[in-house]
């Protein structure tokens, strides 16, 4: 290993233009030195150095080692009163080492010593370079006997013999072992031509000698590495020093002499920066067993903590067993229940309460993990096992620590029928479970109504016996009962209290059921040993409804989620038939101008309908312009809508400069890019796209007409002459910042606070640093002294999330305001100046609301209640925090603003907004970002929204999960953006095509035309048949074809994705209302037909149409909207 770093760190130096005049070597370094010289091969050299060191161990024990103060001739007079000792090597005028047995050798060191002089053991022990080395002699001499001298091509200065060329033969290293290592005189020779020395080595050892042997004068000698310390430092720090030294007779005579100067002083104008502390190696070790302790490290401070490092992976997990969840191996919840019983063990407590489970630990690629416990609180996290500046840093587990375990009397049981343990394997296979951690088995059980008490006997487990007993609890303590037969997972407890009894091969597992708290099922369990003794309890164990296929979705890479808009030239197709006629709703100049070019009609009788956005001067608000603009063009949708297949229509809207959006005037239109991509996710047949004109320039309304003819079906803008649409790319190459981290000296503020969202993303700003957080919220928490007695659900999660931030040393001020109301803000931000709480650097508006609405049937009030908080709360925070006034604003957004979501027409005109407003606010030099998120997995919006998945999955997307969410954050804040859409996509060219193609329909798989009426409608009912029976999972004979759909089971899922496969059966685009306003197989075959060839008597009338298809699906969509 040492010829081997010595090799390597020669190369290191030559790599920087530092090549050997000449090399020296000591004792074994020799064999490096005639490497390096050419002397001998590397095969070679690795064979002295491995035969060397094989046949010398022979001799291990039997020889010792000292350094004595004492120069060449005392030292060998000195040595002449111990027959063993003898003069091993020449260090410097002033140092021998001297080598023999070892009581002789501590007596040469004692004796020395006794003269005041330095004398001490040097760590080896085998006395090489003495007469102890002769019984090997002849087998050294043995296996050198095939090695090959070279000459060298740097001059070799040998420590053995006095020759200037030695022929380093099988003889030369015998030698070497055998004779006194002569290094001083090496290095006395080699000072006469050389002037800088160098010890290649991981530690300076013999840099001294070299100095001592030399003197002062004009040489210098340097180390390499120096141990423990950071070595990227230290060969640089050598590295720079030779360019500062050199030989006695210098080449660079200009540099020597004269005086020195002092150079002119720097008027610095300073600055604060917050200095980002770089990355350290983990110094992780494989975890302890049953536990995700590693490496442990006390952490000094205010208040003692202790840190354990693990490096988790595959082939060294905790557990004996596999534990897959739906195909990802998984750490177990009793690994994660014992690391909190250690780590509460070194706070001197028996005892975890708010024990909160977050996230998963998965093991099926490496990730480090800390544990962290102080006196108050326990943490658990991880991160991927590739060290980068930027890794994101996942908490799982988080409780507080615990030495009060008495707590209330334990419920009475609810009433509640439970499983039978004996169907556990049946049961993990339907949730996607694949194995116990722990090998376990039930000897007994009796169970009543939502109580049951359990024997189990536990296999041979000496290292983890705690875990082997938690994991049966954890697994028995779901089945006390079936009245919800889905996968539920642990989520939280109140309290786990660890007894200081050591759990036996056999136990009892009682369990009692405290019944439902909304959808979690909360229980009692306790753990005894086989003579009674209390082991284990855990209090308050909630398990929560989970859909197995979001517990095992890998996490996206961030840049599969982080996407910029590319905005790209767009060529039109050729049209199918002239423009025919338009009608231009509006009276400004624009729409006077468009309408003086085309063959202008009435909207009720036009082939085409222009809908020009026009800012009204007389209305106070961003909102209420908004709301305006939103209902009128939903009227209009609604108008085309109802028009019959003989009478087509598209519907275009226009905008000015939104795309830059430098003008209120363009804000205030900016909501139509969000309702544009619903036009085309609801109605589809009918829309044509939204194109975004300059503002200030010439609109060119000639080149407009001819646009006209072709549908863009999306949003478009047309700039010097050539119209653009968006795809989505990755952010960026080059990364202009590190990723954030947060002031200690400042606050930051999170409207929505108090919401899901809003309290996960307090949670990521505390990890970025963050120790002042504003949460504000509509709705105020009861006073503090309440907190403990508060009983609804939602109110106690929210206080646990700020009792939990609290804990990590995190203040939480919660204001109770309307954030639209910029008065009512203007008096918190006043109050808090007042007051001396510290300046407000950072903004995350995330308030928000939804009501899921058709287009078709959307209500002013409905649009103004959804916008409001949207719109009118990001004007206040833009007027009351000016550009440049904070370190950074994120607004939360929603990406069916870009590609469209049915039902969320005036949700997605609120976030388009918000898109707007950071184009503007960065276009003045802001770091402003809106993020435009897909639904959030399990909260928020879209938290129960299966229409909502459903669309995602049309456009190869899906929900994101929290901690994909902020890793993909985490990755933002290093670029320099305005817009960002954060979506997993499935792959670059679902990534391309989301924007501009979301609403194309397929190809059609027949040739329609070509049928005579009876087999076109026989043809659509097959295929309508054989959809419907896919979706529904019923048999083809089952689908009457005049039965209404919504009595065979139809729900609004369906219906989405029923309306995908019928679009590509057809090649038609399809409104949302379709399947509603034609509710059988045979209104809808009618319908389609009349679609497909509009010249051909189908026969009768489409008598399933009416006007309560919308309303039904109205109703539908009120089923998933958020809270």
């Amino acid at each position: 290993m040492l010829m081997g770093l010595q090799l390597a760190l020669t190369e290191l130096w030559r790599s920087y233009g530092v090549h050997p005049d000449a090399v020296i070597g000591h004792s074994m370094g020799e064999v490096t030195a005639a490497v390096v010289a050419g002397a001998l091969s590397l095969a070679d050299g690795l064979k002295v150095i491995a035969h060397r060191s094989r046949i010398m161990s022979r001799l291990a024990g039997q020889g010792a080692v000292g350094l004595v103060e004492l120069a060449p001739d005392a030292a060998e007079a000195f040595v002449a009163d111990y027959p063993s000792v003898e003069v091993a090597g020449y260090v410097s005028p002033r140092q021998t080492v001297v080598a023999g047995l070892p009581d002789e050798v501590d007596a040469v060191i004692a004796a020395v010593g006794a003269q005041d002089r330095f004398a001490r053991r040097v760590n080896m022990e085998v006395a090489s370079h003495t007469a102890l080395m002769d019984p090997v002699l002849d087998d050294l001499r043995a296996a050198f006997a095939g090695i090959t001298p070279r000459t060298p091509t740097i001059p070799f200065l040998s420590t053995v013999v006095d020759a200037e060329e030695p022929v380093l033969d099988a003889d030369y290293w015998v030698a070497n072992v055998r004779q006194p290592v002569r290094f001083s005189q090496a290095v006395a020779a080699a000072a006469q031509e050389i002037g800088t020395f160098i010890e290649v080595s991981a530690n300076p050892i013999l840099t001294y000698a070299v100095a001592d042997t030399l003197g002062t004068g004009h040489h210098h000698s340097l180390g390499t590495l120096v141990k423990d310390g950071d070595d990227t430092l230290s060969f640089h720090t050598t590295l720079n020093a030779t360019h500062t030294t050199y030989a006695p007779e210098t080449v660079h005579p200009e540099h020597q002499g004269g005086p020195l100067l002092d150079l002119p002083a720097t008027p610095w104008h300073r600055t604060h920066h917050w200095a980002i502390r770089k990355p350290v190696s983990s110094g992780a070790s494989a975890p302890r067993p049953g536990t995700v302790l590693g490496a442990h490290t006390p952490v000094a401070g205010p208040q003692p903590g202790h840190l354990w490092q693990a490096r988790l992976s595959p082939q060294a997990k905790p557990y004996p067993h596999a534990h897959r969840f739906a195909g990802v191996e998984i750490v177990p919840l009793s690994v994660l229940l014992q690391t909190l019983a250690l780590a509460a063990a070194h706070a001197g407590a028996t005892a975890v309460a708010d024990v909160r489970f977050a996230f998963p630990i998965a093991v099926d690629a490496p990730r480090v993990v800390q544990v962290y416990a102080d006196a108050d609180t326990v943490t658990i996290s991880s991160a991927t096992g590739e060290e980068t500046e930027d890794r994101h840093w996942v908490r799982h587990v988080t409780a507080r620590i615990s030495r009060d375990a008495v707590g209330p009397a334990a419920p009475a049981a609810a009433d509640a029928s439970g499983y039978d343990p004996a169907a556990l394997a049946e049961l993990h296979t339907a949730w996607g479970i694949d194995g116990l951690a722990y090998p376990w088995t039930v000897e007994s059980h009796t169970g009543g109504r939502g109580e049951s008490r359990t024997e189990v006997t536990f296999a041979d487990a000496p290292d983890a016996p705690l875990a082997a007993v938690l994991d049966a609890a954890v697994n028995l303590g779901r089945l006390v009962d079936a009245s919800s037969p889905g996968l539920m997972v642990p989520s939280s407890a109140d309290v786990v209290i660890f007894a200081a009894t050591q759990p036996t091969a056999r136990g009892t597992i009682v369990t009692r059921s405290r019944g439902r708290d909304d959808d979690a099922l909360v229980v009692d369990v306790s753990v005894t040993a086989e003579d009674g003794s209390p082991v284990a309890e855990l209090r308050g164990l909630r398990y929560t409804p989970v859909e197995a296929g979001d517990a095992a979705e890998p996490d996206a890479a961030p840049q599969r989620i982080a996407h910029r808009l590319d905005w790209q030239p767009w060529t039109a197709e050729a049209a199918d038939s002239a423009l025919g006629t338009v009608a231009v709703v509006g009276t400004g100049e624009v729409a006077t101008g468009l309408r003086a070019l085309v063959d202008a009609a009435e909207v009720a009788d036009a082939r085409h309908v222009v809908y020009v956005a026009e800012p009204d001067a007389s209305a106070q608000s961003d909102q209420e312009t908004a709301v305006r603009l939103t209902t009128e063009v939903s009227e209009l949708v609604g108008t085309l809508a109802d028009r019959g297949p003989r009478e087509p229509a598209t519907l275009w809207i226009l905008t000015r400069g939104v795309y830059e959006a430098v003008s209120d005037a363009a804000l205030s239109q900016s909501c139509l890019w969000g309702v544009a991509g619903v036009v085309g996710a609801e109605q589809p047949q009918l829309w044509g796209g939204l194109v975004d004109l300059p503002e200030n320039a010439d609109p060119e309304l000639s080149a407009l007409v001819d646009v006209l003819s072709t549908p863009v079906k999306s949003v478009a803008v047309w700039r010097d002459g050539q119209l653009r649409t968006s795809t989505l790319a990755e952010i960026g190459e080059e990364p202009v910042r590190e990723t954030l981290r947060c002031r200690p000296d400042a606050a930051y503020l999170i409207t929505g606070g108090l919401g899901v969202l809003g309290l996960l993303t307090a949670d990521w700003l505390a990890d970025r640093g963050a120790r002042r957080l504003v949460l504000a919220g509509r709705t105020a928490l009861p006073p503090r002294r309440d907190w403990d007695a508060a009983s609804d659900p939602d109110v106690r999660a929210r206080i646990a999330a700020i009792r939990a931030l609290e804990l990590r040393g995190v203040s939480v001020d919660t204001v109770a305001v309307d954030i639209a109301d910029r008065d009512a803000v203007a008096a918190v931000l006043d109050r808090r100046d007042a007051d001396g709480a510290p300046p407000i650097r950072g903004v995350i508006h995330a308030a928000g609301m939804t009501e899921a609405q058709l287009l078709t049937e959307i209500e002013a009030d409905r649009v103004h209640r959804t916008v409001w908080p949207k719109i009118a709360g990001a004007r206040v925070l833009d007027a009351l925090f000016p550009p440049g006034s904070l370190d950074f604003l994120y607004l939360a957004a929603s990406a069916g603003a870009v590609f469209g979501i049915p039902g969320q027409g005036a949700y997605a005109a609120g976030n388009a907004y918000l898109d707007a407003l950071a184009r503007s606010r960065h276009a003045r030099g802001d770091n402003t970002v809106s993020l435009d998120w897909v639904a959030w997995r399990g909260l928020g919006f879209g938290g129960e929204a299966q229409v909502v998945e459903a669309e995602l999955e049309r456009v190869g997307s899906r929900p994101v999960g929290a901690s994909e969410a902020f890793a993909a954050w985490d990755h933002v804040t290093r670029f320099d953006v305005d817009q960002v859409v954060m979506a997993p996509m499935q792959s670059a060219e679902d990534a391309a095509a989301v924007a501009s193609d979301a609403h194309r329909p397929a190809a059609p798989t027949r040739n329609w035309s070509a049928m005579s009426a009876d087999e076109l409608l026989a043809e659509l009912r097959t295929g309508l048949r054989g959809i419907l029976a896919t979706e529904l999972r019923l048999p083809e004979d089952d689908i009457a074809t005049d039965r209404p759909f919504a009595e065979m089971g139809l729900n609004s899922v369906m219906a989405m994705s029923i309306r995908r496969e019928i679009e590509r059966l057809v090649g038609l685009e399809l409104s949302a209302t379709m399947l509603f306003n034609h509710p059988t197989v045979d209104s809808f075959a009618t319908y389609l037909a009349q679609q497909l060839v509009p010249d051909m008597d189908v026969g009768g009338d489409d008598e399933g149409a009416d006007d309560e298809g919308d309303s039904l699906l109205d109703s539908l969509f009120d089923s998933v909207e958020s809270n």
